[in-house]
C-alpha cells in the first residue's frame, strides 16, 4: 500500500513581492503554481496508489479562472493517470457562507477525483484502504461532531485520517489564523495506519505515523529554512519518505547589532552584509537590533534600496533597543519625550542648524504651548 500525501498548495496565493512575471502574471504566484506542478510531475514518476491532499488546494475560495484552470489540469494529469486523489476543503479554501459554494465541486464531475467539502465526515475506499476523511467545517462545533463519528473500518486492511487543522494543546502547529479548527491527539491513538494532516506548512512527524506533509512552497518569512514537498508512504514497508520540490530560495543574512553604531556604520554593516553573499532572485531576511530611534531616523534609506535591489524581496526589520521600547510602552510624561527629543537633536548633524532654537520650539510645541514669536532655527543664509 503505497500513496502520497501532500498538502497546503495555496495555488492563487502572491506574498512577498508584486513583481510581474514574463508570462504577466504575478511573480510569486507563478513560484507557487510551479512548485505544484513540479510535485505533480514528480508524483506521476512515484506512481502510487492514490494522492491523498489535506487541505488549502487554493489560497482563497473564489480562485481566478486561470488558477482553477491550473489546479484542475494538474489534479486530471492525475486521475487520467489511474491514480485517484481525495482532496478536502482547508480553512483557505471552504467558504464561510453556504450561500457561497465550494469550488471543490467542479471536482465532482471527474472520475478518480473524491472532493470532500461538504462539512462532513465522509469515507473513501480505495483497494485496501479506507480513507477517513474530515473537511474544514464552518464552525469548531459541527467540525468537531464530525471527528466524533470517526470510527475505525473494521473489514480494510488500512485505516488512514485525513483532515485539517491544529493538533491540540501543540501551539507551535498553529498559523494563528480565526478559522483554525482543532484536532484532538486522542485520535491518533485509535489504531490508524497513518494520520494525514494539513494547515501547519512545515513538514514534521507528530507521533508515530501521523505527520504534517507542510506546505509546498513558503507563504512567509516564518518558513525559511523549512523544505518544501510532499510524503510518499508505503505503509507494507513501513516507510516514510519525504520528496522535496524546487523553490525560490529563502535565505538570512547575519544580524546586525546597532547599539554602538551611527547612521553610516549601520549602512555600512548593511552593505557587508550583502556583499558577502549572493542575494540576486532570492527572498532575504536581515534584522538590525538594538538600534537607537534617532539614528534609524536619520539613515540613508535610499542607499539601502539600491542595496537592497538585486534581491527578489529583502525584509529588512530594525528592532529598537529593549530600553526604548520600554519607554515606548511606559511614557506616561511629557518628560521623557522631551528627553528622546533632546537626544535626537544632539545626535544630528546638520551644518549651521541652531538646536537650542530648534529645541525650545520642538519643546513649546510638545507642550502645548502657543509661540507667537515666529522664531527662526533655520541656518543663517549666506550675504
Amino acid at each position: 500500500m503505497r500513496f502520497v500525501h501532500i498538502s497546503d498548495t495555496h495555488l492563487g496565493a502572491a506574498t512577498f513581492s508584486r513583481r510581474i512575471a514574463p508570462s504577466g502574471y504575478n511573480q510569486r504566484e507563478e513560484d507557487i503554481c510551479n512548485s505544484f506542478i513540479s510535485a505533480i510531475d514528480k508524483i506521476l514518476e512515484l506512481k502510487p496508489e492514490f494522492v491523498l491532499h489535506s487541505g488549502d488546494l487554493f489560497h482563497s475560495v473564489r480562485p481566478t479562472n486561470r488558477i482553477l484552470h491550473l489546479g484542475l489540469e494538474q489534479v486530471l494529469r492525475l486521475s487520467r493517470s489511474d491514480i485517484p486523489v481525495v482532496i478536502i476543503a482547508g480553512n483557505h479554501d471552504a467558504p464561510k457562507q453556504k450561500g457561497v459554494g465550494s469550488i471543490f465541486k467542479i471536482f465532482t464531475l471527474f472520475p478518480n477525483l473524491h472532493p470532500v467539502f461538504s462539512e462532513r465526515y465522509e469515507k473513501i475506499k480505495i483497494n485496501d484502504a479506507t480513507i477517513h476523511a474530515v473537511p474544514q467545517c464552518s464552525g469548531n462545533e459541527i467540525f468537531q461532531a464530525e471527528l466524533e463519528k470517526v470510527k475505525l473500518d473494521e473489514d480494510a486492511k488500512f485505516n488512514i485520517l485525513l483532515v485539517h487543522g491544529v493538533v491540540a494543546g501543540i501551539p507551535e502547529f498553529s498559523m494563528g489564523e480565526l478559522s483554525e479548527q482543532e484536532i484532538k491527539s486522542s485520535y491518533f491513538k485509535m489504531g490508524f495506519n497513518y494520520v494525514a494532516l494539513g494547515h501547519y506548512h512545515k513538514h514534521c512527524q507528530v507521533e508515530d505515523r501521523v505527520y504534517y506533509a507542510g506546505s509546498t512552497e513558503r507563504l512567509s518569512m516564518n518558513e525559511l529554512g523549512q523544505e518544501k514537498g510532499f510524503m510518499e508512504v508505503d505503509l507494507e514497508k513501513n516507510k516514510f519518505n519525504f520528496h522535496q520540490v524546487p523553490t525560490r530560495e529563502m535565505i538570512e543574512l547575519p544580524s546586525i547589532n546597532a547599539s554602538a553604531l551611527d547612521p553610516d556604520g549601520v549602512l555600512n554593516e548593511i552593505e557587508i552584509r550583502i556583499e558577502a553573499q549572493d542575494i540576486e532572485e532570492k527572498i532575504v531576511r536581515l534584522r538590525v537590533t538594538e538600534i537607537d530611534s534617532y539614528v534609524y531616523n536619520s539613515l540613508n534609506f535610499r542607499a539601502i534600496s539600491e542595496l537592497k535591489s538585486k534581491a527578489f524581496h529583502f525584509d529588512l526589520k530594525f528592532e529598537k533597543k529593549e530600553e526604548e521600547k520600554q519607554k515606548s510602552l511606559d511614557r506616561t510624561s511629557i518628560g521623557k519625550l522631551e528627553k528622546e527629543f533632546d537626544e535626537y537633536l544632539q545626535a544630528i548633524q546638520i551644518e549651521k542648524l541652531d538646536k537650542e532654537k530648534l529645541k525650545k520650539l520642538g519643546l513649546e510645541y510638545l507642550m502645548g504651548k502657543e509661540d507667537n514669536s515666529s522664531a527662526d532655527c533655520r541656518p543663517p543664509t549666506a550675504d
